[in-house]
């Protein structure tokens, strides 16, 4: 099976949706049914260091964020929890609660949390988009694109949302509705890596093969070390019959991984090279 991969820069936050796990500070890939896989971005700014002896809801926020971005998950749901209790009305404390739910797989905590943050804060862009992307995790699609369509309403030039919507619409097969979300966040975002990768699978889909090699290049040429973009790179270009072009971009796409400690994506990608060398 040839396994078409999505991937998103690093911010402080990342998750995917498809096998929709999420992870911290990494970046993450993976194989959907439908050859594809929806990635949302979430972009939040690094947080500062904690101070040792917390006391106030706002030192208990930021020792959150830090132990989330740690690998601490389970101290950053206690350091938020304390920074709500000492403030109820702490949107972005829920907001960041959510964030370590969804990261454990817990994804209806999550939503309760980023509810909570929106019915605080009813102009909370981020909480929207970070509820989309919980939604469709459960398969609740079209209640994620009503959260992006929110966010984007909210936030017009949020480029991520865009991003994330596209992803809903691919979900759907919606290609020209996505394609058009993409186009959008590059707009904003000429440096997007991701959209440009996220177009590319579309384009590749509805069989305009060129472009969306284009896409892929633009995309590998943002980021170097995009492992996902040459992995569909390597699967466009094999689809059209370059099989020296395909290989060479899979093994590249394999190395990285490999240099990731990615063992699982390592393999599916190796498999693909020994079907092209059959």
């Amino acid at each position: 099976m040839k396994v078409w991969l999505e991937e998103q820069k690093l911010t402080r936050v990342t998750v995917s949706i498809a096998t929709l796990t999420a992870f911290i500070a990494v970046a993450t890939v993976s194989c959907a049914r439908s050859n594809e896989v929806l990635v949302t971005e979430i972009g939040v700014n690094p947080p500062k260091s904690p101070t040792s002896k917390p006391s106030k809801a706002g030192d208990f926020y930021i020792q959150g964020q830090y132990r989330h971005i740690k690998g601490d998950p389970q101290g950053a749901i206690a350091a938020y929890t304390e920074a709500i209790k000492l403030n109820p009305q702490y949107a972005e404390a829920y907001n960041g609660r959510g964030l370590v739910h969804f990261d454990l797989g817990d994804k209806q905590k999550a939503i309760a949390d980023y509810s909570q943050a929106i019915r605080l804060f009813l102009n909370y862009a981020e909480a929207y988009n970070n509820r989309g992307n919980a939604r469709a995790s459960t398969g609740d699609v079209n209640g994620a694109i009503l959260d992006y369509n929110e966010a984007i309403r909210i936030a017009p030039n949020y480029a991520e949302a865009y991003n994330n919507r596209g992803n809903a619409y691919a979900a759907l097969g919606k290609r020209n509705e996505a394609i058009a979300d993409y186009d959008q966040a590059i707009r904003l975002n000429p440096k997007y890596a991701v959209a440009y990768n996220n177009r590319g699978n579309a384009r590749s889909v509805q069989g305009d093969k060129q472009r969306a090699i284009n896409d892929f290049d633009q995309a590998i040429r943002l980021n170097p070390n995009f492992a996902a973009a040459y992995n569909n790179r390597g699967n466009t270009r094999a689809a059209i019959g370059d099989k020296q072009g395909a290989i060479s971009d899979l093994q590249q796409a394999a190395k990285i991984f490999q240099k990731q400690k990615n063992t699982e994506l390592y393999q599916q990608v190796m498999q693909n090279i020994k079907d092209l060398q059959r």
